[in-house]
């Protein structure tokens, strides 16, 4: 009877293993696809392409607005 009592600690261990090796999967999937589709641009680093002038760390608070409401491109 003591082997029936732990079966359900079992199973919500064992369930919440699977998840979270899910959640880590699809976590790893997400980023290698904004990794491809946004490229290697990075807002702690300055991209290669991008000048002082258009660099998006430079830009004011307005700036940003503008650009992401599509009013203005960077």
């Amino acid at each position: 009877m003591s082997v029936h009592t732990r079966a359900p600690g079992r199973i919500l261990a064992i369930a919440t293993v699977v998840g979270t090796v899910a959640t880590l999967g699809y976590m790893y999937v997400a980023g290698v696809q904004t990794k491809k589709e946004e490229g290697p641009a990075s807002v702690y680093n300055q991209s290669k392409g991008l000048n002082s002038a258009t660099n998006d760390t430079r830009m004011s608070s307005a700036d940003v607005r503008q650009t992401v409401q599509g009013d203005k491109k960077p």
